[in-house]
């Protein structure tokens, strides 16, 4: 879905305040949808970092060059930033354009008024000088030139620290539960003790935390399969993983479970599944998740499920499965186990 905000970030190439980009020209763009009225100069000359795999897998079907993590070596004419909701994760990516763009290289940074926009170009302005800003759409974007007096140590600490937990878990800004342990998660947790076994699918995974409680049975456990539409957080339950010293065979899926079809079939499936698209509640979004599970589980398979109790997801539980039974509600959670 195109934000008003994102088309306010072209406002200054489009009102010819900057050029548009020339043959041969590259442009990083970090946190763009798809847009199917993209201008051909620009499908052309931009790459679209975009690691949430629904918004890549968007991109992708529009012919853009979209990518979930960068090459080491790669460099930019010029850059483009539409900030999300998450401070910290805007900071990276902004450090990212700053270590990219070619000294001289444009950077357009644009956002809604209610995403703290405002409190962001201060911030960019205590870093270097912004040229212009306008607004419209109730968004504001700005725009700078790419200092040739940052070097690499500067920008690195420009980026948030991330924030281990337990000396183990390592999670950063823009990630589920970052910083934190999921209460939600958490309340699920010392159920596993009667119910997981066999091969187990773990969709939403996050950076990690279930897989890991998932550690403790590995005498009845033969394989874990995690599944995260956040690139960046798959890779860190992938480190987290190593660094627990994880013995049973992990496999790492960067997917979106309310599109793509699994392949695997499972004995057990767990999960604490999303339940905002933007800043709304969806409820389709854990109905998809509780489809997918009852379509890859076996029968007499078990979905051992965390979600938050004002969500109806009894009826789509019940409609799926064989048994369904409320292990424990508390905390504003309500856990599920539910057989095939």
């Amino acid at each position: 879905m195109i934000t008003p905000a994102q088309k306010t970030l072209f406002l200054p190439f489009d009102q010819g305040i900057l050029d548009m980009p020339e043959d041969g020209q590259s442009f990083l763009a970090c946190g763009l949808a798809a847009d199917r009225q993209l201008e051909p100069e620009w499908k052309k000359a931009l790459t679209f970092l975009q690691p949430w795999r629904p918004d890549w897998l968007a991109l992708n079907r529009e012919g853009c060059h979209a990518v979930p993590r960068l090459d080491a070596d790669v460099r930019f004419s010029g850059g483009l930033l539409l900030l999300g909701k998450h401070r910290g994760r805007n900071e990276a990516w902004f450090a990212e354009l700053l270590a990219r763009v070619e000294p001289g290289g444009w950077i357009v940074v644009c956002g809604d008024k209610k995403l703290g926009i405002d409190s962001f170009r201060k911030w960019v302005g205590n870093i270097t000088e912004i040229t212009d800003r306008l607004s419209k759409n109730h968004a504001v974007a700005f725009w700078l030139q790419r200092p040739a007096d940052l070097d690499d140590d500067f920008i690195q600490a420009l980026k948030p620290v991330a924030v281990d937990i337990d000396n183990v878990f390592r999670t950063e800004p823009g990630m589920f539960s970052h910083g934190a342990i999921d209460k939600g998660s958490a309340l699920l947790v010392p159920h596993m003790e009667k119910i997981v076994f066999g091969k187990v699918a773990d969709l939403g995974a996050g950076w990690g935390y279930l897989a890991a409680q998932c550690q403790k049975y590995a005498d009845r456990i033969t394989a874990i399969d995690l599944y995260e539409a956040d690139f960046e957080a798959l890779e860190a339950a992938r480190g987290n993983m190593e660094r627990l010293g994880a013995s049973v065979p992990m496999g790492f899926y960067w997917f979106d479970v309310t599109s793509e079809k699994m392949t695997g079939i499972y004995d057990t499936v767990i999960m604490n599944p999303p339940f905002h698209e933007g800043r709304a509640a969806d409820v389709s979004l854990g109905q998809a998740f509780i489809a997918a599970a009852a379509l890859r589980l076996k029968t007499g398979g078990r979905l051992l499920m965390v979600a938050n109790r004002q969500l109806p997801y009894e009826a789509t539980l019940k409609g799926l499965f064989k048994t369904v039974i409320l292990l424990e509600e508390a905390q504003g959670f309500k856990v599920y186990d539910a057989r095939k």
